[in-house]
C-alpha cells in the first residue's frame, strides 16, 4: 500500500510538472502561432500520404521518387475529380451569387412575418430592422476609413491563406522523404530507461491521429457525396454547392453536420416549400445515421474513441483560442492528451506491466490482442526485409 501511495504521489506531482510544461509551452506556441497552420497542413499531408510512401519503400521504390509518385497520384486525382466537379460548381456558384439579393429578401420577409406572428406569443421575436439597428448601434469612425481596414483585413487574411496552402504541401514533402531519419532521431533523445514507454506511445498515438485525419478526411467525402446525391434528387436548387459545404462541415465532429444543413435548409425555405425544407432535413439527418453506424465505425476503427461530451469540451476550447484552425486540431490534440494520461494512470499508478499496456493498446477494438511490446513507428517507416523463412513441421 505504500508503494501504491508513493507512486500515486510521484503522479501527482508529474502532472503538476505535466500542466507547468504545457502552460509553458501553450505561451511560446501562441507568440508564434503564425506558423501553426501550414505546419498542422503539412502534419495531415503526411499523415494521409505516408501508408502510400512506406508500403512503395517496402517494395523497394526510393523514398524521393515514392513521396513524388504519392505526390503526383493525389493531386492527379483531385484533378480528376475537379474536371468533374468544378465546372458544374462553377455554374451553380454563378447561379447562386445571381440569386443571393432574392434569397436574401426572401429570408428577410420570414424573418419578419415571424416577428409580426410573435407580436401575441409571450417571447417577441425582433424584425429585420430590429436586428440591423441593434448590429449597428455600436459601429462607429469613417466610413472611408473602416472601407481601408476591412480591405487591408481581407488582403491579408487571403496572403495568409495562400501562404498555408503554398506553404505546407512543400513542409509536407521534405518531411515524407526524411521522416525515417527524423524519426531515428527523435529515438535517440530518449532515454535507454524509457525507450519501451515511447515506442507504445508512439504507437498509439501514430495510430490515433493518423487515423483521425485519414478517416475524416475519408468521412467528409462519402458524407458529401451521399448529401449531394440525395438533394440532387429531390431538384433542390445549388445541391452540388450544399453537398460540398456539408462535406467539408463534416471534418469538425459533432458540431459541423448539423452546421452544413442550415444551407439546405434556408435553401429549401426561400426556393422551394416547408415540405422540400423538410426532405433536406431527412437527407441530412439519414446521412448521418449512415455515417454514425456504418461509415465511421469502419472507417475509424483504429482511431481513438472520445466521449461526445469530451468532444464538444475540446472543440469549444479549440474553437475559442484557435478560431477554425483551433476546431480542426481539437479532437486529435484531446485524443493526444488522453493517450498521454491514460498509459500514465495505468503504467504508474495502477502498475500494470508495459507488456500488458501494450498488448491490450497494439490492436483495434474487435481484434485479438497480440503479446510482447509493439513494434516502433520508426520500424514502420523501414523497408521490408527479407522474409523470414517459415519452420519446418514436424512430421507425424
Amino acid at each position: 500500500m505504500s508503494e501504491r501511495i508513493r507512486r500515486a504521489g510521484q503522479v501527482a506531482w508529474a502532472m503538476v510538472g505535466l500542466a507547468a510544461l504545457l502552460a509553458l509551452v501553450g505561451l511560446v506556441g501562441w507568440s508564434i502561432r503564425v506558423v501553426w497552420p501550414p505546419l498542422i497542413l503539412a502534419g495531415a499531408i503526411v499523415f494521409l500520404l505516408n501508408p502510400a510512401v512506406t508500403a512503395l519503400q517496402r517494395r523497394h521504390v526510393p523514398r524521393v521518387a515514392g513521396t513524388a509518385l504519392s505526390y503526383l497520384a493525389f493531386f492527379a486525382g483531385v484533378g480528376l475529380v475537379g474536371l468533374v466537379v468544378v465546372p458544374l460548381a462553377a455554374d451553380q456558384a454563378e447561379d447562386f451569387a445571381d440569386e443571393l439579393p432574392t434569397l436574401r429578401g426572401n429570408v428577410e420577409r420570414w424573418i419578419d412575418d415571424r416577428a409580426e406572428q410573435s407580436e401575441n406569443w409571450i417571447v417577441t421575436l425582433p424584425s429585420v430592422g430590429e436586428i440591423e439597428s441593434q448590429l449597428g448601434s455600436g459601429a462607429g469612425g469613417s466610413g472611408l476609413g473602416d472601407t481601408i481596414d476591412t480591405v487591408r483585413d481581407v488582403g491579408s487574411r487571403v496572403f495568409h491563406v495562400l501562404l498555408i496552402v503554398l506553404l505546407g504541401p512543400i513542409i509536407a514533402f521534405y518531411v515524407l522523404i526524411d521522416l525515417p531519419r527524423l524519426l531515428v532521431a527523435a529515438e535517440s533523445l530518449v532515454p535507454a530507461r524509457a525507450k519501451d514507454d515511447a515506442a507504445v506511445l508512439a504507437t498509439r498515438l501514430n495510430r490515433a491521429v493518423g487515423g483521425f485525419f485519414r478517416g475524416q478526411l475519408l468521412v467528409a467525402l462519402i458524407v458529401g457525396v451521399m448529401i449531394s446525391v440525395g438533394l440532387a434528387l429531390i431538384d433542390l436548387p445549388f445541391w452540388l454547392i450544399v453537398g460540398m459545404v456539408a462535406g467539408l462541415c463534416n471534418v469538425v465532429p459533432l458540431v459541423g453536420p448539423w452546421a452544413g444543413g442550415v444551407l439546405g435548409v434556408i435553401i429549401a425555405l426561400t426556393t422551394r416549400d416547408f415540405t422540400t425544407a423538410l426532405w433536406v432535413i431527412a437527407i441530412m439527418a439519414g446521412a448521418q445515421q449512415i455515417d454514425n453506424h456504418l461509415i465511421s465505425p469502419m472507417v475509424m476503427q483504429r482511431a481513438v474513441k472520445l466521449h461526445p461530451g469530451a468532444v464538444m469540451l475540446a472543440l469549444l476550447v479549440g474553437g475559442t483560442t484557435s478560431g477554425v484552425f483551433g476546431l480542426l486540431i481539437a479532437v486529435p490534440a484531446a485524443a493526444v492528451l488522453k493517450i498521454l494520461l491514460s498509459h500514465l494512470w495505468h503504467t504508474y499508478v495502477l502498475d500494470e506491466p508495459l507488456e500488458q499496456v501494450a498488448a491490450r493498446t497494439a490492436e483495434p477494438e474487435g481484434a485479438p490482442a497480440t503479446t510482447g511490446l509493439v513494434r516502433k513507428v520508426s520500424e514502420e517507416d523501414q523497408p521490408a526485409s527479407e522474409e523470414t523463412p517459415a519452420a519446418p513441421v514436424a512430421s507425424p
